[in-house]
């Protein structure tokens, strides 16, 4: 278990050691499509990290629509909001493709907050790092124009999950095209005219999934302003 948590980037630089002395305290499940790890507006007592796989984060409102909040991947976690505040899960975390979860109880996870001072450190770094993002989800959301919106989408998405090559991203695996227009607060019939048009003006190049941003400094600077 050790290695699994060696390999994730909230224990980058921490001891072996130390990995080795609370590796116990976790244990690794595989879950199929569609299990809902977390429901909303109830008790949560884990903490998960995502080895490998896709969830995604919702909320259903008062007209019983699925409002898509975040998609997670490989070496994102969820559950700590919970844990930190003593209150119920905020929303429901879902499969989206098969996944491999690293979990621990939240009070070992309390106990590794308290004695690895690193771990804790990165913590506080990605979630920093959420709430500008959820800052930017909003101002995005507020901008007028669907097509920048979409466009701004796969900004944040190529931020999370795309790699660089020269210089352009490349994103292997784009979310489909409904949870794009979640994210973006559109439908997903603007979302498939937004990426052609995007294709058109030579913005990205796409095949199925496979998504690459050709002029990926351009491309962020037009669609983060």
């Amino acid at each position: 278990m050790h290695q699994k948590l060696a390999e994730i980037p909230l224990f980058d630089g921490i001891k072996p050691t130390v990995l080795k002395s609370i590796s116990p305290f976790f244990s690794s499940k595989k879950y199929k499509r569609k299990k809902v790890i977390i429901r909303a507006d109830q008790e949560n007592d884990r903490f998960y990290i995502i080895k490998s796989g896709e969830l995604k984060v919702y909320r259903i409102n008062k007209y019983n629509q699925e409002i898509l909040l975040a998609l997670l991947g490989e070496g994102d976690f969820f559950g700590e909001m919970s844990i930190l505040d003593g209150n119920m899960a905020s929303a429901n975390v879902a499969v989206l493709q098969p996944c491999e979860l690293l979990s621990v109880h939240k009070r070992d996870f309390m106990k590794i907050m308290k004695t690895v001072p690193k771990f804790s450190a990165h913590m506080f770094h990605y979630l920093t790092q959420r709430i500008r993002s959820a800052d930017e989800n909003i101002e995005n959301l507020n901008r007028p124009n669907s097509y920048e919106r979409i466009a701004a989408v796969l900004v944040q998405i190529a931020e999370r999950s795309g790699y660089r090559k020269r210089s352009s991203v490349v994103i292997d695996k784009i979310p489909f095209q409904h949870n794009i227009a979640s994210l973006a607060g559109t439908s997903r019939e603007t979302v498939s005219r937004a990426l052609n048009q995007l294709k058109e003006d030579a913005y990205i190049y796409k095949n199925g999934r496979h998504l690459v941003i050709r002029d990926y400094p351009r491309f962020y600077e037009e669609f983060t302003q």
